[in-house]
């Protein structure tokens, strides 16, 4: 590895739309590599999903860029593919932005959902703080 990644330089650049891929290779590292890297420590792994989710708003800007930018019927083609794919990545990595809508609950295809009494939820509780003390399984 050339130099030991920064992460408030790589955050930037993921922000920024630059790839993952791209990145890891400035620091002489593989793609694996560097996603380990990234995933190895829980505060710099959320502060990379943080950053791509900005990227998502350059990707969907991307796409309406891509469309509006095409001088003729085959660059419109290629910008309208280019255009749902940006998209596509913008719900990967912004659902909850760029996502579709779920329904939760109440429509008829779906089904009930389960209610515990208090008894059944305080026996469940219960349970679940023993498999924290006891470090098992609580089922």
């Amino acid at each position: 590895m050339s130099q030991e990644p920064k992460i408030d330089d790589v955050c930037a650049r993921l922000a920024a739309g630059e790839t993952q891929r791209d990145i890891g290779q400035s620091y002489g590292m593989s793609p694996g590599g560097f996603s380990m890297w990234l995933a190895a420590d829980a505060e710099r792994a959320a502060r990379a999903r943080e950053a791509r989710g900005m990227a998502a708003v350059l990707w969907d800007e991307g796409a309406e860029a891509e469309i509006r930018s095409a001088g003729d019927q085959f660059e419109l083609s290629r910008a309208k593919e280019l255009a749902q794919h940006y998209r596509w990545r913008a719900t990967k990595i912004a659902p909850r932005l760029y996502g579709d809508k779920v329904a939760v609950g109440g429509a008829d295809d779906l089904p009930p959902i389960k209610t515990l009494s208090d008894d059944a939820l305080a026996a469940r509780v219960a349970a679940l703080q023993k498999k924290v003390k006891d470090g098992g399984d609580a089922g």
